[in-house]
């Protein structure tokens, strides 16, 4: 069995330009454990030619100027990918958390509210204006996120990219959406709605009994669903954004203090000991690495 690295496994997006070749496998068998062992979304555009993937045991054929939806539970077996000889493929999957690290209004989480609690996949046809313009967003953001760690603002960067580059999506997949019957998923509705509310409320409120009386079931009810999507508990989830919050402030040259203030908690030791006990590291050594 391939060894994970860690780098990899700790990562909550791949992006990937494939072109023809037949015979080439698309994923390393890294890649391939990786992505079958991770509750990822993934966005697949078809510029030239066409491509097919096996999803949940059946065969999906994508053509040429096309966008594939796929939600967790639609398995994309990465070994299958068959494609023609001219056949050019953007492909990016993404966990749900690193949507909810791009910095979009509300709107936007409430209008992609609706893919998030899909379960199932969908295939969209582009204009091709449409087509065109998406690839040129992908290339882009491959074209970064290829970059070696000492690329100066890659990370903004490749924030900034993504951040257009779903925005454009959620677009599209909105319009295609008025189109579709739209059965969703009771527990993804349930995760989207969460981490909606979790967006809005993460600096106020740290306890999950909060988030759980809000949409309406138990604590333990919400975190066996969390559990069950993303393979985390509902306070390993608010957790993580907190400390994401966090270190991103800590960049911006805040004082400890000051970010204490602002996430809410009752004191500096206080916040510099959860940071410590979720990083490893206090929020001074952090800083000074970062």
């Amino acid at each position: 069995m391939p060894i994970i690295d860690q780098h990899l496994d700790n990562k909550d997006f791949f992006a990937f330009h494939i072109k023809g070749n037949r015979s080439k496998p698309v994923f390393s068998p890294q890649q391939q454990l990786i992505l079958a062992n991770k509750n990822l979304y993934s966005l697949c555009l078809i510029k030239k030619g066409e491509t097919s993937f096996m999803i949940n045991d059946e065969r999906v054929q994508v053509g040429q100027h096309h966008l594939l939806l796929t939600s967790p539970s639609s398995k994309v077996n990465g070994a299958s990918v068959s494609k023609s000889w001219d056949c050019e493929v953007y492909l990016i999957f993404f966990s749900i958390d690193f949507i909810f690290k791009l910095d979009f209004r509300k709107d936007f989480f409430e209008l992609t509210k609706k893919s998030l609690a899909l379960d199932n996949s969908h295939v969209f046809a582009l204009s091709m204006q449409d087509a065109t313009n998406l690839s040129n967003l992908f290339k882009q953001f491959i074209h970064y996120e290829k970059q070696g760690h000492d690329y100066i603002f890659k990370p903004k960067i490749i924030k900034s990219l993504a951040e257009v580059l779903f925005c454009e999506i959620a677009r599209l997949a909105s319009q295609n959406f008025k189109n579709i019957p739209f059965v969703p998923s009771r527990k993804r509705e349930i995760l989207a709605n969460f981490y909606l509310l979790l967006k809005q409320s993460f600096r106020q409120d740290h306890t999950v009994q909060f988030y759980a009386s809000e949409l309406g079931i138990t604590p333990k009810h919400l975190s066996v669903i969390t559990k069950e999507l993303t393979g985390k508990s509902a306070i390993e989830l608010i957790q993580n954004v907190l400390v994401e919050e966090a270190k991103y402030l800590l960049r911006q040259g805040l004082s400890i203090g000051e970010i204490a203030k602002q996430l809410h908690f009752s004191d500096q030791s206080f916040f510099g000991k959860f940071f410590k006990r979720n990083v490893g590291i206090s929020p001074k050594e952090f800083r000074q690495k970062a």
